[in-house]
């Protein structure tokens, strides 16, 4: 069993995300898709260009594209029609964004904290945003592709940890492995003072990723917020527990989740059928996210 002074831990990893340096950089093609996504002349022979020079990332898009979901299966044979007759561009790019920046964190594969299953929920939560977001009366509040974002960095946290701390997060691993029914937040600060949403929000901040982004990330366990930004908390934690099928999947079940709609002008029958709707993909998004850890 691995001895661990909780206080200490906490105050020296706390230390380190706040020192420049220390977390590692976007990888190379992660810093060419934010270029392009903060340019907004850009074009989408530019995106397919950056995205095709990485081999991985282009099987990997065109793969994601030929998704039931989507109804195009086997006639999306380029990178090209994958972004502009499925995706779309924006959608393209920031999954490829998500896709290339965990590349440069080491994260075991197996576990309940693994890459697989990191990647599973990552891929499942940020479509289930996106779907919430179609039916949102109140588009008003929030940016979709800010959204879609959120979901899909919701859970990077965890690649920090286990890049910075091996041993400690194997523990973590294990331990949440071991005690599914145990909530896993709640055994990352009874061992180590610290969590993934913390640890995620300070990622987010350095990689230079949108504020809207780091909010949702630091608070999604807490739908109650109600600082800047609140409304991409509370479709995050939506979706979240939309995802895990039950109420008190946060720090807030005294909240209803309808309630939580309510705020956000979508309604329970849209809601159930956009969780249907990934429901019925999650075969695929278990073979894409065993891909993303090969």
């Amino acid at each position: 069993m691995l001895i661990i002074n909780k206080l200490e831990f906490s105050q020296n990893f706390r230390s380190i995300l706040q020192q420049a340096g220390q977390i590692p950089a976007l990888p190379e093609t992660a810093r060419a898709l934010l270029k392009l996504r903060n340019h907004p002349e850009t074009n989408l022979e530019q995106l397919t260009s950056v995205i095709e020079h990485d081999p991985a990332l282009a099987a990997f898009i065109m793969k994601y594209a030929r998704m039931s979901i989507f109804g195009y299966g086997n006639r999306i044979n380029s990178v090209q029609l994958a972004v502009s007759s499925v995706l779309g561009f924006n959608t393209a790019l920031n999954l490829a964004l998500g896709v290339t920046s965990s590349s440069c964190l080491k994260l075991p594969n197996r576990g309940a904290l693994g890459r697989i299953r990191m990647w599973n929920q990552a891929l499942e939560c940020a479509a289930l945003c996106r779907e919430l977001c179609h039916v949102m009366t109140e588009k008003h509040l929030a940016n979709g592709e800010l959204l879609y974002l959120s979901g899909l960095f919701h859970n990077f946290g965890y690649f920090l940890f286990a890049h910075l701390y091996p041993k400690e997060f194997s523990y973590l691993n294990d331990l949440v492995t071991r005690y599914p029914e145990q909530d896993a937040r709640a055994l990352q600060l009874q061992v180590f003072g610290i969590t993934h949403d913390t640890i995620g929000m300070y990622l987010i901040k350095a990689w230079d990723l949108p504020e809207e982004i780091a909010v949702a990330v630091a608070e999604q366990n807490f739908p109650d917020y109600s600082g800047k930004h609140a409304s991409y908390v509370k479709l995050l934690a939506i979706a979240n527990r939309l995802l895990q099928d039950q109420t008190p999947a946060d720090g807030c079940p005294y909240i209803d989740t309808l309630t939580l709609m309510d705020c956000l002008g979508i309604d329970e029958p849209a809601a159930k059928a956009a969780q249907e709707k990934i429901r019925g993909c999650q075969n695929e998004f278990q073979v894409l996210a065993q891909d993303l850890a090969a």
